[in-house]
């Protein structure tokens, strides 16, 4: 194998694991699927390629502003378009056309805004996107922070979910109306959790500016990888997305470099039918069992 494409597989992979887990940290708490996160993604990308790129602010500034703007975003998202339904009816779907509604509203709303053009944005110092050889493949420092930093945000938010709050999410997940009996405050975790999915969304935005240019078009690509890697891993595992995120980009760099670029999409649907025909929840999902 190319190491080349091994280097690319692991840097998309990694985007499309950022964005699955914050697909992940959503779920937990309310079983709600965003169907806005990857707007929010692409909002982080334009805010913070705005900040530092347009204002001439520090990398590190303008990644933080878009991580709090964004995230009070989802807040707000989370208070109109989700918590009303759920207050309903936690059992409904109605959070999935609240939540495609928020997304074609920011779609429309950013693209009035900033408009169609991409920006590139430079990573911070001393982080280069020049490439050098490393063990027979060109990588360059960006890549290998862009790796680091995603599986240093996955172990991290699994440690989390070891902490009483943690474990408190877990047991909204398993049970909302139980957990509200045991003192858990459930609509307080999923506002909480909206606004960190929110920050994550930003940062998988931000990081992914350097590589793929902060654009109106970043969303949807990025929304569908992410989902897949979702999907792939098993809803709710943190580290089951990470690698479900790497298998999806190794499959896309294959697909790009046997076939040809416009079969990525189709590779990645490829793959992530294969595998839920065979596990149906996932690599490292498991079947829900509830006593009645």
């Amino acid at each position: 194998m190319d190491p080349d494409l091994l280097v690319g597989a692991l840097t998309a992979g990694s985007l499309y694991a950022l964005v699955a887990m914050g697909f992940n940290i959503l779920y937990r708490p309310t079983n709600v699927f965003n169907f806005a996160q990857g707007d929010l993604v692409m909002l982080g990308a334009m805010v913070g390629a705005t900040v530092i790129t347009v204002l001439g602010l520090p990398w590190f500034v303008g990644a933080g502003l878009a991580m709090l703007a964004v995230a009070a975003l989802a807040l707000l998202e989370e208070k109109v378009a989700v918590a009303p339904v759920l207050n309903r009816s936690a059992t409904g779907h109605g959070w999935v056309i609240t939540t495609l509604a928020v997304s074609m509203i920011l779609a429309n709303l950013v693209g009035l805004g900033w408009g169609p053009d991409p920006i590139a944005v430079k990573p911070p110092w001393p982080l280069s996107t020049e490439t050098f050889e490393l063990l027979g493949a060109n990588v360059s420092s960006y890549q290998i922070a862009v790796v680091v930093v995603t599986v240093a945000l996955v172990l991290g938010v699994e440690a989390f979910y070891a902490t009483r709050a943690g474990k408190a999410v877990l047991a909204v997940a398993e049970d909302r109306d139980a957990a509200l009996l045991r003192g858990i405050n459930p609509n307080r975790l999923s506002s909480w959790s909206f606004f960190l999915g929110g920050g994550i969304a930003a940062l998988t935005g931000v990081l992914a500016a350097p590589v793929l240019y902060a654009s109106t078009g970043l969303g949807p690509s990025l929304l569908l990888k992410g989902f897949a890697a979702a999907a792939v891993g098993g809803i709710g595992n943190n580290r089951g997305a990470l690698i479900a995120g790497y298998v999806i980009g190794l499959a896309e760099a294959i697909a790009a470099t046997v076939l040809s670029p416009g079969y990525q999409l189709a590779a990645t649907f490829a793959v992530m039918l294969a595998i839920l025909l065979v596990r149906p929840h996932g690599l490292f999902g498991r079947a829900e069992a509830r006593t009645v």
